[in-house]
C-alpha cells in the first residue's frame, strides 16, 4: 500500500482530540493523560458525524498517547449503522489486555494493528462500495 500519512486531512482538533480523515477512515488521536468519555466527547463526535455525512466509514484509534476510556461507551458506537468497523493501532504491547477488554464491548468488526497503513488498508476493505 502507498504511504498515506501525507494525504490525511485534518477534520477536528481540540484540547482533547485530533481527528484526521483518509477516504472515510476517521483516524482519532486522543491527547496524553485525557480521560475520554461520552460526556466530554459527544459534541466532538457529533461534529465528526456531520462532516462524514451519509456514507459508510471506519473509526481508527491511533494510540500514540496514553489515555483512559470507559469501554461501556462503545455502546454508542455500536448504534451507528454507517460505522463499518473499529480499528486500534497498538504501539505498546502492555496495552494488549486493555484492548482485549474493550473488544468485548464492541459489536462492530474490531481489529488491532501495528501501524497506520495496515489499519487504513483494513478500513478501506470494510467500506468498499
Amino acid at each position: 500500500m502507498e504511504n498515506v500519512k501525507p494525504q490525511l486531512t485534518l477534520l477536528i482538533k481540540t484540547d482533547l482530540i485530533t481527528i484526521r480523515e483518509y477516504k472515510r477512515i476517521a483516524i482519532i488521536e486522543i491527547k496524553e493523560g485525557i480521560t475520554i468519555s461520552y460526556d466530554n466527547g459527544i459534541e466532538i463526535f457529533n461534529r465528526l458525524l456531520s462532516i462524514l455525512g451519509d456514507k459508510p466509514w471506519v473509526y481508527v484509534s491511533n494510540r500514540v498517547n496514553s489515555y483512559s476510556l470507559d469501554p461501556n461507551d462503545y455502546r454508542y458506537l455500536n448504534q451507528i449503522p454507517l460505522l463499518k468497523g473499529i480499528g486500534v493501532i497498538q504501539y505498546e504491547k502492555s496495552l494488549k489486555t486493555a484492548i482485549e477488554l474493550e473488544k468485548m464491548f464492541v459489536k462492530k468488526p474490531f481489529k488491532t494493528f501495528n501501524n497506520l497503513d495496515s489499519a487504513i488498508e483494513w478500513g478501506l476493505e470494510r467500506i468498499k462500495d
